[in-house]
């Protein structure tokens, strides 16, 4: 069975031309099943004599999808027709129904068991998205036919469509070449430059004729309602060159945009691409990691001079040796590809900003050596970081340090999802957190799978388990849902969503939150990815539930709960204020912890040893707040300080109470905060006797840490460590430490060596116990081979669960999550610790 699409920009006879077609492939004996793409559903209106119902007007449930009934027999004998249908003018997508509908063909096996010959697909060409790309993105439709005129905007529709058409290339799909739909002859010659500036052919040449107004009004194919005209003729004569057309020898190149108006301006004259294989499905069955056709793809970019290096956001960085010097280069998505780029395949290429003009006269060695890699689609090159030897450089490469999920300025980093880092091991949180007020509901108006999209615990659970004073024991063996807090509510936004219209899910989901809030409640809404590109405007019913139920509603972007934006803090503070307000008490209590998880139970005893009260928590947060003097902060927060000094409750963020030390300065807060000046501060005689004995066991020993320069600062505590001081408690225990720093080359610049003792030189001003050495690594084979020849190391951190890099190595990862806090807490870090210490077994069996 043949499938042929037809694409082009809207109004320029695309329909016409493809109706037509149908309706000569049937009178010439085809089963021929006419599927229209297009949203206004007028596809089919010449082949049918009329409008018929959509697919979108009948499908339904599992078993029930309406298929077959929305298809309809055409006047035309031997056509059959059906329209995907789609939203109402202004409400749902337009793609997300064609989408279902094919669905529902491949389900069903429609066009394998009826008998069609050949399906043509009339597709909206002016929008070039996903939806509307389906019939190529789902493999339905082969041979592609782009409907285009000789003016500018028409050639640069056209264009575009190319640039999609290559992207499907995979898939099998081919550009058979243009119809070229002109109102005079003359205007031919520009619509055959542009063919062969793209490297492709024209099959068909169609002129204005009165034949085609005529049969349209009375809704019927002019090349069969006026078989003698001129349109009839070359239709007929575009039918059989759509025939006899094949996938092309050399595939056409689309220009990128500075070339197109070149050309469309007279300017410049663009050549046919050069000749390129193509990169067919059929290339990837079977095909193992990293490799190409049984070729490894790091071995096609040695033999092009280049060597991946890492990527900056989406885009490849690779060192390329010339003939005529060494340059850094960028590959590029196609989609992502800007002005001067030069494309190939699905991506483009070009030098690295940072070469300055010294590249000058290097630009055509470069396109030869990129030459090399066109058999590799981009997906492909990628495969480079994701080898068996380096795991998690491919598991941790959703974006980069600096990639924000959004573009609003308050997204936080994603720093543990950026390609190729295998250098890292401290995965800091990008951004401060924001309390969620007790009393207030959050909805998430996405699909169910969102809540399994938080990064808490990083991708697929490998980051350890929870740490700090916030910390409620959660054991983490495997992904887990992250969105667990009975404030926060999902609306399962449903492919009928994205067809039909979302506007009263919204209103359903609103209405219910503010319910749940009551009045003078704040409710939070969230527009998740999918509704975000697909519903309806969250504003309009966020507005009318607001002013019916007397509710704040606040309209946000994905599903950032816990993540910090100032119009967030501030909605929030104001609600906090008011209900602290209203829950005014006398204090009962000493303190009331704020986020201490299981925590909390370990500090309330260590308080009551000293006589300060803590308040057993209630179900109430703002009675429990209102009836305590103090409010004790586990970490820093943008809202709960901001919200007490409104309400005039006082409260406190003392340094994290971990190790003697540090528990010793967290009591002398609170009791100086609380004006106890004689409360006992420090650990028991028997707590000193077996800290010392740890001491002396601890001494023999070194704990590593392996870092870049700029975060070595992070090592006395910081929200990086879930306020743990990780190094303090170490250097109190006795412990050695060893810095492992990256730098770009084994003995580093001089300046980085000078930033390096600066800082390392601050670590030491500030704990004089600190014994601390520093040795430098660029590769991991360096990194590897510090870590081996070094016996008292024994310890080296890493976020990681169990990271097979540190266990290769024969030593033991260790992480916040070990620490625990208090000066019994202390005690017991220690002891893990040193134990971790003497027991060899990695060292032994798997290094």
């Amino acid at each position: 069975m043949e499938s042929i699409v037809f694409f082009g920009k809207g109004g320029i006879g695309k329909s016409t031309i493809a109706s037509n077609i149908t309706a000569i492939l049937a009178a010439g004996g085809r089963k021929i099943l006419h599927v229209g793409c297009d949203p206004k559903m007028d596809c089919t209106l010449s082949l049918m004599g009329r409008h018929i119902q959509p697919f979108t007007a009948k499908c339904g449930g599992p078993g029930q999808s309406g298929l077959r009934d929305s298809i309809y027999p055409a006047a035309v004998k031997g056509a059959w027709c059906i329209e995907a249908g789609g939203p109402q003018p202004g409400v749902g997508c337009g793609g997300t129904a064609i989408g279902s509908m094919l669905d529902a063909m491949r389900d069903e096996r429609l066009l394998e068991d009826d008998g069609y010959d050949t399906a043509v697909f009339d597709v909206l060409g002016d929008v070039v998205c996903g939806g509307f790309a389906a019939p190529l993105r789902r493999g339905f439709a082969k041979k592609v036919i782009i409907v285009t005129s000789e003016e500018v905007l028409s050639l640069y529709a056209a264009n575009r469509l190319i640039m999609m058409v290559d992207n499907y290339s995979r898939n099998g799909v081919y550009l058979a070449g243009l119809a070229v739909n002109v109102k005079n002859p003359g205007a031919v010659v520009i619509a055959r430059d542009f063919a062969k500036a793209v490297n492709t052919r024209i099959l068909g040449v169609m002129l204005r004729d009165p034949a085609v107004t005529a049969a349209e009004r009375a809704h019927k194919p002019a090349a069969l309602a006026y078989a003698k005209s001129d349109f009839a003729r070359r239709a007929w004569q575009l039918s059989q060159a759509i025939n006899a057309a094949g996938a092309p020898a050399t595939p056409p190149r689309a220009m990128p945009d500075a070339e197109f108006f070149a050309f469309a301006e007279g300017r410049r004259q663009v050549p046919a691409a050069a000749a390129r294989p193509r990169a067919g499905a059929a290339q990837l069955k079977g095909a193992a990691p990293n490799t190409h056709n049984g070729k490894s793809v790091t071995a096609l970019f040695e033999a092009a001079g280049m060597k991946p290096s890492g990527m900056e956001g989406t885009q490849i960085i690779c060192e390329w040796s010339s003939g005529s010097g060494a340059y850094k280069i960028v590959i590029a998505p196609a989609a992502a590809a800007h002005e001067g780029m030069s494309r190939f395949s699905d991506w483009a290429v070009c030098f690295h900003p940072s070469a300055g003009k010294d590249y000058a006269g290097a630009g055509k060695e470069l396109l030869q050596a990129a030459a090399r890699l066109t058999p590799l689609r981009f997906d492909e090159m990628l495969s480079v970081f994701m080898g068996l030897k380096n795991f998690y450089g491919g598991l941790l490469n959703a974006g980069g340090p600096d990639d924000k999920t959004l573009t609003a300025p308050d997204t936080p980093r994603r720093p543990h999802t950026g390609f190729g880092q295998w250098q890292r091991f401290i995965f800091p949180g990008g951004a401060l957190e924001a309390f969620i007020p007790p009393g207030s509901v959050m909805v998430e108006h996405g699909d169910s799978e969102c809540r399994f999209s938080g990064c808490e615990g990083g991708v697929m659970g490998m980051f350890s388990e929870s740490a700090g004073l916030n910390d409620f024991g959660r054991e983490r063996y495997g992904p887990q849902l992250p969105r667990c807090d009975t404030r926060i509510v999902n609306t399962d936004f449903l492919n009928d969503d994205a067809v039909s219209g979302d506007d009263a899910k919204m209103l359903r989901s609103l209405n219910g939150a503010a319910a749940k809030a009551g009045p003078g409640g704040l409710v939070e809404f969230y527009v998740g990815c999918t509704p975000m590109m697909l519903a309806s405007d969250a504003a309009a019913p966020a507005r009318s539930v607001e002013k019916e139920k007397g509710v704040k509603v606040v309209l946000d972007r994905y599903n950032s709960f816990y993540e910090h934006s100032p119009a967030k803090v501030a909605v929030r503070v104001d609600f906090m204020a008011a209900k602290l307000a209203r829950a005014a008490a006398r204090p009962r209590y000493d303190v009331n912890f704020i986020n201490f998880g299981c925590s909390a139970p370990k500090m309330s005893a260590l308080l009551a040893g000293r006589k300060i009260s803590a308040v057993a928590p209630g179900k109430d947060f703002y009675k429990d707040a209102r009836s305590a003097r103090l409010q004790v902060l586990s970490g820093p927060d943008t809202v709960l300080g901001p919200a007490f000094d409104k309400a005039g409750v006082k409260w406190l963020l003392p340094a994290a109470p971990y190790g003697f030390a540090g528990t010793s300065a967290w009591l002398a807060a609170i009791a100086g905060a609380l004006g106890r000046k004689k409360a006992t501060i420090g650990p028991s005689q028997e707590q000193a006797a077996q800290a010392l004995a740890l001491w002396r066991r601890a001494g023999r020993f070194a704990a590593g840490f392996i870092l870049a320069p700029e975060e070595i600062s992070l090592l006395s505590g910081s929200t990086a460590l879930k306020m743990v001081p990780v190094l303090p408690v170490l250097a109190e225990a006795g412990f050695k430490i060893r810095l492992f720093v990256l730098s770009a080359s084994p003995t580093g610049a001089p300046d980085l060596r000078k930033r390096i003792k600066a800082r390392v030189s601050a670590l030491k001003a500030a704990l004089p116990a600190l014994r601390v050495s520093t040795e430098l690594f660029s590769t991991p084979a360096e990194l590897t081979k510090l870590l081996r020849t070094a016996p008292a190391l024994r310890l080296v951190y890493s976020d990681i669960r169990r990271d097979p890099r540190i266990v290769a190595a024969g030593k033991n990862p260790f992480s916040a999550a070990l620490f625990e806090p208090g000066y019994a807490g202390a005690l017991e870090t220690w002891r893990r610790l040193t134990e971790l210490c003497e027991w060899d077994f990695n060292e032994r069996y798997l290094s």
